[in-house]
C-alpha cells in the first residue's frame, strides 16, 4: 500500500482571526486620526463656488437678475429667477433650493474673519429678510462679500481648521474660496 500526501490549502481559523484582529488594530488607530469634517467643507465649498458661477452664467444668459438668497437657519441657499427685476419672489418666478450638505453650517468656528467682514454671510441686501446677492445681467455681482462656512463642531468648539471663505467680487461677480490652515488663509479655487 503507498501513502500519499495530499497538499491541503487554504487558512486556518487562527490564521483568518489574526488578520482581522489586525486589521481591526489599524483602522482603531487610523480612523480617529481621519477628519470627514474636512472633506465634507471641502466638498461644500466648491458646490458653493459652482452654484454661484451657475447662478452668474444663468444671469448673463437670461439677461435678467438673479437672487441668491443664504438661509443660514435652513443650512442653504436659495436661487431666485428675478426675471422682471423687482427684487420679490412672483408665482412665474423659479425658485430652486440647494443644501449645504450634511455636517456643514454656516460660520467661522474661531478662524479671524478676512478683509471681505464679519458674520456667517457678508452681504448686506435682504429679500424679505434674507441676506442676498444679486447678479446682475452682465455678470457682474451687487457687493463684494464673503460667505464662511465650517463643520458643526468646529462651530461649537471653536476649532480654527474647518474654515472655508468663498468670496464674490462685486466688479466680475467671480467667487473664489479660501480654506483656513490654522494659521493663515489659503486661496484654493
Amino acid at each position: 500500500m503507498v501513502k500519499t500526501r495530499h497538499s491541503t490549502s487554504g487558512f486556518t481559523i487562527i490564521e483568518v482571526l489574526m488578520v482581522v484582529v489586525l486589521i481591526g488594530l489599524i483602522a482603531g488607530i487610523a480612523i480617529p486620526r481621519l477628519n470627514i469634517g474636512s472633506y465634507r467643507v471641502n466638498g461644500a465649498a466648491r458646490s458653493l463656488t459652482s452654484l454661484l458661477a451657475r447662478a452668474q452664467r444663468l444671469a448673463v444668459t437670461n439677461q435678467y437678475d438673479v437672487n441668491v438668497l443664504f438661509d443660514i437657519g435652513g443650512n442653504a441657499v436659495r436661487i431666485h429667477e428675478d426675471a422682471d427685476g423687482d427684487n420679490v419672489i412672483d408665482a412665474n418666478e423659479r425658485v430652486r433650493r440647494y443644501p449645504l450638505g450634511d455636517g456643514v453650517v454656516f460660520g467661522l468656528g474661531g478662524a479671524p474673519t478676512r478683509p471681505a467682514g464679519a458674520g456667517p454671510v457678508t452681504f448686506t441686501r435682504q429679500q424679505a429678510g434674507v441676506i442676498e446677492l444679486i447678479y446682475r445681467r452682465d455678470g457682474s455681482a451687487s457687493e463684494n462679500g464673503a460667505i464662511y462656512i465650517t463643520t458643526p463642531n468646529a462651530l461649537a468648539a471653536g476649532r480654527t481648521r474647518d474654515a472655508r471663505s468663498i468670496e464674490v467680487i462685486r466688479a466680475t461677480g467671480r467667487p473664489q474660496w479660501y480654506s483656513y490652515t490654522g494659521t493663515a488663509w489659503v486661496r484654493k479655487f
